[in-house]
């Protein structure tokens, strides 16, 4: 599914793209029951600990994630389960766990129209950049009155640039970001600013509101908000975002999830800006042989990374932004 020049004209100068009708209810399908698979899995496990009530079984997946964060304090305890990375910490338990299904590997990461779309925006050199997450956001009525990274609450403004590690600020790097449920006004879609990526080469960021090392913003006061320009988009839909396009979601206010995957993919041989996680070879026309298409495969390399991290004491991340958490603007 390559691009047209039209699609790519206004990519490259806009900043964002959106492109409808991606994939089908057959791709999606079979990620749809991985995850639920997954609910199935550890809602016994946490009624057994006291945590829930009951297992909510009866419920469709996206109703029943609901339903089991209303009785829980601490959703990451679950939706950590959910997601395809793992937090970016040192010191995490051993035994911390993070979706390498077979569905989600080859549905969505591997996805050949995926592909052919980064193709498109990168060449047919496409690397698999480990920056990538599950957001699953639960509407605000079921969240914490407390702040909460952006897998599951509102996204702050930001460049996706600005999350990676200094040495990653050179390469070309493009986030797809697929939907799973409709994205909406209503339900949180995402909203950016068109051209920032021309204008705006490296915008001030301040430390974020959680613990969580990734969680950084761009002052509101910076963003150009009579050039905002909304980006709903129906399941099966995708939007991709230029490393620089200053971009946010809105909160969740709907009674209903609303369910991404947000990938991200660069040029073979060019740094990730997250050497701690793996990723792998997703295309490559001069080197197929080096393409990574075994599920297990993949998932040894999340488990080795898990191991690692667990040891270290300290990864050092988004340092850079320390430095205005006193700034006026961030405060």
């Amino acid at each position: 599914m390559k691009l047209s020049p039209t699609q790519i004209e206004h990519f490259n100068s806009q900043g964002y793209l959106i492109i409808e009708n991606v994939l089908s209810d057959a791709e999606l399908d079979p990620v749809r029951v991985e995850y639920t698979g997954i609910l199935d899995r550890e809602a016994p496990r946490l009624v057994e600990k006291g945590v829930l009530s009951q297992t909510y079984a009866h419920l469709p997946f996206e109703e029943r994630y609901t339903a089991m964060l209303h009785e829980m304090d601490d959703m990451y305890t679950l939706y950590q389960h959910l997601d395809i990375s793992l937090p970016l910490t040192a010191n995490i338990p051993a035994d911390t766990q993070l979706n390498t299904g077979p569905a989600t590997f080859y549905n969505i990461l591997r996805n050949a129209k995926i592909l052919d779309i980064a193709e498109s925006v990168l060449g047919p050199e496409l690397y698999s950049n480990p920056t990538q997450h599950t957001r699953i956001k639960p509407p605000v009525s079921a969240l914490p009155d407390r702040p909460l990274d952006s897998n599951v609450h509102k996204t702050y403004w930001h460049q996706d640039e600005a999350v990676l590690t200094d040495d990653a600020l050179e390469s070309n790097m493009l986030t797809v970001w697929i939907a799973m449920t409709d994205a909406t006004l209503e339900n949180g879609c995402m909203m950016c600013v068109p051209r920032s990526h021309i204008e705006n080469n490296g915008t001030m960021h301040c430390p974020g509101l959680t613990q969580s090392a990734s969680e950084i913003f761009i002052p509101e006061d910076l963003i150009a908000k009579d050039q905002i320009v909304y980006l709903p988009v129906k399941k099966g839909g995708v939007v991709l975002l230029h490393q620089r396009t200053q971009h946010a979601a809105l909160d969740n206010n709907s009674d209903r999830i609303r369910w991404s995957f947000d990938l991200r993919f660069n040029k073979i041989g060019q740094a990730t800006g997250r050497h701690w996680f793996p990723g792998f070879v997703a295309r490559s026309k001069a080197n197929p042989e080096q393409e990574l298409n075994d599920v297990s495969a993949w998932a040894d390399l999340w488990y080795a990374a898990r191991d690692e991290l667990s040891q270290m004491e300290d990864i050092g991340f988004n340092s850079r932004w320390t430095p205005f958490g006193e700034h006026a603007l961030c405060a």
